[in-house]
């Protein structure tokens, strides 16, 4: 029995399209740890909010945007406990707001000195 050429050509096709296709699906997001611990390192240092837009930011339970908020803050300094360095290479603040016990994470680029020097 004789084999058409067009019918091995598909044949040879499919295990490299497969295999493509395997190379080309996108990886598993990263799990976000959220409420990592801190600790109060940084004594004397404070900031002000300063996001995009209404220059509000929101406080995280993590260093992860993907973390759930805690509040959204404006025009409040921000006291400063230490940063953390997450796995993305961003660095985020953990702060108290003044006058409160209402604390979070902050993304540091979103502070208006660039957040805490102080690793936690």
């Amino acid at each position: 029995m004789r084999v058409p050429r067009r019918f091995l050509a598909t044949a040879a096709a499919v295990p490299l399209l497969a295999s493509v296709m395997v190379v080309l699906t996108p990886g598993v997001a990263e799990a976000v740890t959220c409420g990592q611990s801190w600790s109060d390192n940084d004594k004397t240092g404070s900031g002000f909010p300063d996001g995009p837009g209404d220059g509000g930011v929101y406080m995280h339970t993590g260093y992860y945007g993907d973390c759930p908020s805690v509040g959204k803050v404006r025009g409040y300094r921000l006291w400063y406990h230490c940063y953390r360095t997450n796995s993305y290479g961003n660095t985020w603040t953990h702060v108290r707001m003044d006058g409160s016990n209402i604390n979070g994470w902050v993304y540091d680029p979103y502070l208006s000195n660039g957040g805490s020097t102080v690793p936690c």
